[in-house]
């Protein structure tokens, strides 16, 4: 599946794009951090200098409730696309817990996956990465800031933190959530029947899997004034960039997020697109001429059913006259024998 949207910024008023040769000098990655100039880094290696257009994979959500192996598998796959670098929208470990050893492991577990891409990752945090004041000590101590930007071959890339303050899980429901984390890496099959029963109540009671449960506030985006602040001042510094990319875990332009309808003002006229994850169900809507692309998941469990549930990442190119996107299913994702080595993908 394919969605492609150039030229469409052309006939705005300042938005034409410039050509890759102006910036030929900048194509190097180059971070533009939130203070934070040293010390961990949100990502695992700068992507390299050089030639060819700029090339990245986007993954979803991995977790809550990872199935076992796909986001494992997922990362030798992408591999094989040899993009810039993996682009994660958010919600990699399971999270939820004040147990510092338990959650280093988990991320022990994703960094081991990640290796086997063999591509710089960068990190987004998602609300199962942040979401009390352990796991924000934990993303400190491995990642360093939890927003940030960079530029990279001409194009401005925005990574936001939805989770800002961020919205602990009420502790009745983590006893809930972690008996489904470990069904699911003991038994998937029961686990995956236990879920399609769930959904099949939930759509006969007309509500849906996160309200149901009292998870509500887990759908509310909190992007602070200060991380407003570095929005516009980084924006300011980098207006003449080719493209810019904004992402951030939650859809917030889905949520009526105050803070959300401020940044779409401060990004005004300029090309861009949006990248965000944390629904579990994919889905691309164009506003103000410009791509909001919700991804679905990278290995976490599916919320509904429908066209959007869906394991994949989307490989974007920038071109001359603005980026495209490959929309790829990983269980269409073969290597040269015809396997994608996936056993449980939707």
């Amino acid at each position: 599946m394919i969605v492609s949207r150039s030229r469409f910024i052309r006939g705005l008023a300042g938005g034409a794009l410039l050509p890759a040769a102006a910036f030929a000098a900048e194509s190097g990655f180059k971070p533009d951090m939130a203070g934070e100039a040293s010390g961990p880094m949100p990502w695992t290696a700068a992507p390299a200098a050089g030639g060819g257009p700029l090339r990245f994979a986007v993954i979803g959500d991995n977790t809550g409730i990872a199935r076992p192996g796909v986001f494992d598998q997922a990362m030798r796959q992408i591999g094989w696309l040899r993009p810039d670098f993996i682009l994660s929208v958010g919600d990699l470990i399971e999270g939820y817990l004040d147990d510092k050893a338990k959650l280093a492991a988990q991320w022990e577990a994703i960094e081991r996956s990640v290796a086997k891409a063999g591509v710089p990752f960068i990190y987004t945090p998602g609300n199962h990465d942040l979401d009390n004041e352990v796991t924000n000590q934990l993303w400190r101590e491995k990642r360093g800031a939890k927003y940030y930007a960079f530029t990279y071959k001409g194009a401005l890339f925005l990574i936001l933190n939805t989770e800002d303050p961020p919205t602990p899980l009420p502790e009745k429901f983590v006893g809930q959530f972690y008996s489904m984390v470990d069904l699911m890496a003991k038994d998937p099959d029961k686990a995956d029947k236990t879920i399609s029963q769930y959904l099949a109540d939930m759509f006969k009671k007309g509500a849906n899997a996160t309200q149901s449960q009292g998870y509500a506030e887990a759908d509310r985006a909190n992007i602070s004034d200060q991380q407003l602040a570095f929005v516009r001042d980084t924006l300011a510094r980098h207006q003449n960039v080719r493209w810019t990319f904004v992402v951030l875990h939650k859809p917030a332009w889905k949520m009526a997020t105050p803070a959300m309808a401020k940044i779409q003002l401060m990004l005004g006229q300029r090309p861009y697109t949006v990248f965000a994850g944390h629904t579990h169900y994919f889905t691309h809507d164009v506003l103000d001429g410009r791509d909001f692309i919700n991804m679905a998941t990278t290995g976490g469990i599916r919320q509904k059913d429908g066209p959007g549930t869906l394991d994949h990442t989307i490989l974007v190119t920038l071109g001359p006259d603005g980026p495209s996107y490959a929309n790829l299913r990983l269980s269409g994702l073969m290597d040269v024998a015809g396997e994608t080595g996936q056993v449980r993908t939707y």
